[in-house]
């Protein structure tokens, strides 16, 4: 069993492999935090409770001055209640702050869990198990249900509440996070992946925690290009191998905050959740609110260790199993080919290069039914000027060629030039009748179910019978007026994240087993979220290599390499530098494989060239869906990137090496590999020498000696077991 309760201590203690998470029912039936970190035995851990006498704090006692809300751990902590600390919920009864102390009623433990209704979240295999624990306040009226699903094997916990009333007055909830856990100490850096449209999560952001709260957050209606749901917190000597770390993530695609808060003691309280600016909730009697899934884990491996954990877990409980390990598509998107004067005629030349190029999937992008970016978002109504054969007869021409076909859709948004928004103008998010525009488009009011199934419609009106293998799903601005003709203003951003849901929900349902690939100008929505629904996301609208090893390398922190869409492209558009196309593939195959190129203005030599990194791609793919992920060396501290993907079984392995900036510091240093099986013998495929995984591990391989082609290329090495 993951899960076990001590009928006489009190004690919940919850197992995975390697690690414990400990809390208990304390004497006044509140839950107390104990302790998480490696794993330990089924001891009473009592002992750790934090007892402290000291003036200005309350206590639940008048006979015993030790135990204060203001100073113990808690798994949930309510405002009002006695915890002067930064609360997890806040909220009111009757427009009344009542003081708000939340005892333990029960607790359920069982095989397998229940879904989070209108949310993804972690979904079970036959090892999973379940902790559920209700609480309610004082005067019985809110009832809190804590939830706790335990993966084993991947060292992970993933934590979500709900809460109900079951009074008969007014429940108003101001804030209410997924999850609370508190350390004793404040010996942590916090890391968090920052960025910017363009360069997302290309940041690796570390800084010492002080006294006071930090906070991680957006409030764009998304995850957004500036921040990420992913955060951790590690030992300050923890580096890629070594020191304790903890990873913590959110399964939402919405305004999310993630909030690390150190008190006067010097202790550590996590929070993570809705970001409650603006957020208010209201909960009639007997409904609920369920807040969404957060996932934690620990390793003391260090990064790489916590990194690792996650990939696995994303990609055997997050991610649809049908496409979690299963070869993906390479495709060619039609954008940078054609942009919006693609036709028929165009996809079709397109579709005849790629056969020789290695690609399976060709993807019609913007433009199919408008011929710019002013009009058409909403009406979603095929240009047949530009394809007379309609996008069924398109569709049925590129399979006949023996080639899977992919569609862009952006079905979240509506131009201010279009039929849709002129019948229906009340249908946007907007706080007046002239809204803010950005991108020359409106964002849907999707709190509404009734917008919600009239868009669901039209689409598949318009794609009845086309037999669709790939759907690429954008989104291109964010919420900047979050208020509805219909929906709560406090409650506007967490249902429109809702009718995101549902609305992809209902598409897929129209389109099963079709490859989804979501997309929000590039990585302004790259979260768990969307990966519950979509196996991969396009990782950034910038394309040019070197910027993307920034990116690539920070996305790896939390996500697995094939949930990054990274595509071969003529993109050096940012930093202006020429590279080859050796570099270039070497650094789109870190993920999963595409091209965006106007392939008719390549020669057949470059075709070739092309044919053979798909080729190359194909070969090693299974590394990127379930190898484990090693980094080397960090671009953001050297002139260098390195990393190596290692098999579950350790008998293959990919070393790649990029040089970013021409320098000769490192060239006769030793790269010491990492993940390889230190008695098996392995065989460089490039030079024929064999050598022991200890040799590799301990001694390592000279970084001048990959130069034996230009530099500029990079460098791959696969090793194999003999």
């Amino acid at each position: 069993m993951s899960i076990q309760f001590n009928k006489d201590t009190k004690i919940f203690h919850l197992q995975t492999k390697n690690t414990s998470y400990v809390f208990c029912v304390t004497d006044f039936n509140a839950l107390e935090h104990l302790y998480y970190g490696k794993k330990i035995p089924f001891d009473n851990v009592k002992h750790i409770s934090n007892r402290q006498i000291y003036s200005h704090v309350a206590h639940e006692s008048r006979e015993d001055r030790a135990f204060s809300a203001s100073v113990q751990g808690f798994e949930i902590a309510a405002f009002n209640s006695g915890d002067i600390r930064t609360p997890s919920v806040v909220f009111d009864y009757d427009n009344k702050a009542d003081a708000c102390r939340l005892r333990y009623r029960s607790h359920t433990i069982y095989k397998g869990r229940k879904p989070l209704v209108g949310l993804p979240y972690s979904r079970a295999d036959e090892n999973t198990e379940t902790l559920e624990v209700v609480l309610t306040d004082d005067e019985n009226s809110v009832e809190f249900t804590l939830i706790y699903c335990v993966f084993a094997d991947e060292d992970v916990i993933a934590r979500s509440q709900i809460l109900k009333n079951i009074g008969g007055g007014k429940l108003t909830v101001r804030k209410f996070a997924s999850m609370c856990l508190d350390f004793y100490g404040m010996d942590f850096d916090v890391i968090t992946l920052e960025g910017i449209y363009l360069y997302e999560r290309a940041q690796v952001s570390r800084s010492p925690l002080n006294r006071g709260v930090f906070k991680n957050n957006s409030l764009t209606g998304t995850s957004s290009h500036n921040h990420n749901p992913f955060m951790a917190l590690c030992a300050h000597n923890a580096d890629e191998d070594i020191g304790e770390t903890y990873g913590f993530n959110l399964v939402y695609s919405g305004n999310f905050a993630d909030e690390v808060a150190v008190d006067q003691l010097g202790d550590t309280r996590v929070i993570m959740g809705f970001d409650d600016t603006g957020f208010s909730w209201t909960v009639g009697k007997g409904e609920t609110l369920v807040a969404p899934e957060a996932i934690m884990t620990y390793s003391d491996q260090g990064l790489g260790g916590m990194s690792r954990n996650f990939h696995d877990h994303i990609r055997k409980h997050i991610i649809e199993q049908e496409f979690a390990f299963s070869p993906r598509p390479i495709v060619i998107n039609s954008w940078e080919a054609s942009y919006f004067t693609v036709t028929e005629e165009k996809v079709l030349s397109l579709a005849s290069h790629a056969l020789d190029c290695g690609i399976d999937t060709v993807v019609l992008d913007d433009g199919w039914f408008r011929a710019n970016d002013r009009i058409g978002l909403g009406d979603w109504r095929t240009d047949k000027e530009a394809f007379p054969s309609g996008i069924k007869g398109l569709c049925d021409k590129v399979h006949a060629m023996g080639l899977k076909f992919g569609l862009w859709l952006e079905p979240e948004m509506v131009n201010a030039q279009s039929e849709y928004y002129k019948e229906h103008p009340d249908y946007v998010l907007s706080t007046s009748k002239l809204p803010l525009i950005s991108r020359h488009q409106y964002l849907l009011d999707l709190t509404r179910d009734e917008v919600v199934q009239d868009i669901a419609n039209r689409i598949k009106e318009e794609l009845q019978g086309v037999e669709l293998d790939y759907i690429k799903w954008d989104f291109n601005r964010y919420a900047t007026e979050a208020s509805s003709f219909v929906t709560a203003q406090g409650e506007v951003y967490h249902r429109q994240t809702l009718g995101v849901y549902k609305l992809l929900s209902m598409i897929k349902a129209e389109f099963p087993n079709v490859l989804f690939e979501t997309c929000s100008g590039g990585g302004g929505r790259f979260d768990l979220g969307m990966l519950y629904y979509s196996p991969q996301i396009w990782t950034s609208d910038n394309t040019d290599p070197y910027a993307r090893t920034y990116i690539q390398y920070g996305s790896s922190y939390a996500y697995p390499v094939s949930a990054l869409s990274c595509h071969f492209t003529e993109g050096d558009c940012t930093s202006g530098r020429k590279s080859t196309f050796e570099f270039r593939y070497r650094v789109a195959s870190f993920g999963s494989y595409g091209y965006e190129l106007d392939l008719s203005k390549y020669s057949a030599e470059d075709k070739a060239a092309f044919k053979s990194y798909s080729e190359l791609y194909r070969k090693d793919e299974d590394l990127n869906l379930s190898g484990d992920l090693y980094r080397l060396i960090s671009p953001e501290k050297t002139d260098y990137c390195a990393y190596i993907a290692v098999s579950k079984d350790k008998k293959k392995a990919k070393l790649t090496f990029l040089e970013l900036y021409a320098s000769g510091f490192i060239e006769s240093m030793a790269l010491r590999l990492k993940g390889l099986d230190p008695e098996k013998l392995y065989k460089n495929e490039e030079t024929g020498e064999v050598l022991h995984g200890a040799t590799l591990m301990n001694v390592g391989i000279r970084i001048g000696d990959l130069y034996r082609k230009k530099r500029s290329d990079g460098y791959t090495v696969n090793f194999v077991e003999v």
